[in-house]
């Protein structure tokens, strides 16, 4: 039987990535079991199974369960930026800074080809946040602060377009996209995720040709 690869263990590894190859490895694995069972429903030996780690290995990168999370969260925020930002043309960090001259439906449009191509990692992120509710959660105030960062950009966007009230109208585009996100998630087979938010967005912001 094959021994586990275990930085942070007893046993010799049979084969050694170097650290940041390691962690990315356990970041990726920790990505898809807390798509599938949440944090509070995932352990560090699923993550570490995964791997063909032990869990002390997995530890020894990340200190904890709470560690672990955070990373998967900030590695999954850069990827995704990126992501998002090459789908507009634009800089990562034009992104982030909220720095970009387009319309809330130009907006919505790059967001939703981004997750359409990505079901797990909207999973993940739709899992984290229905659990993070609750303000015990470890990443609850991860959660407010990205909120409000996809809000403040959609804002802008929605007052670029000279549109009354910006914010409510963020505030609408962003919850239905969250509701067709989860029935697309449900049924994937079933619902069109770029077709209904076309459809969607066809009726709130009609094309001026």
């Amino acid at each position: 039987m094959a021994r586990r690869a275990d930085e942070g263990g007893t046993n010799a590894p049979q084969s050694r990535l170097a650290p940041a190859e390691r962690r990315e490895q356990i970041i990726e694995a920790a990505s898809r079991v807390i798509a599938q069972n949440g944090f509070w429903g995932f352990a560090v030996r699923q993550v570490a199974d995964e791997c063909g780690l032990t869990e002390p290995a997995v530890i020894y990168h990340f200190k904890n369960k709470v560690g672990l999370l955070i990373a998967v969260l900030e590695h999954r925020d850069r990827e995704d930026m990126t992501i998002f930002a090459h789908t507009l043309g634009v800089e990562a960090e034009d992104v982030w800074n909220g720095a970009v001259d387009f319309g809330i439906r130009e907006l919505c449009a790059a967001l939703v080809a981004r997750n359409v191509a990505q079901p797990e990692m909207v999973r993940l992120y739709t899992v984290l946040q229905g659990e993070s509710l609750n303000d015990h959660h470890p990443a609850y105030q991860y959660f407010q602060r990205r909120e409000e960062r996809v809000l403040g950009n959609l804002t802008r966007a929605a007052e670029r377009d000279g549109i009354e009230n910006p914010r409510r109208e963020a505030l609408a585009a962003l919850s239905m996209m969250d509701g067709i996100q989860v029935r697309w998630l449900r049924e994937p087979d079933a619902v069109d995720l770029v077709a209904e938010w076309n459809a969607y967005a066809d009726s709130r912001w009609p094309r001026r040709d």
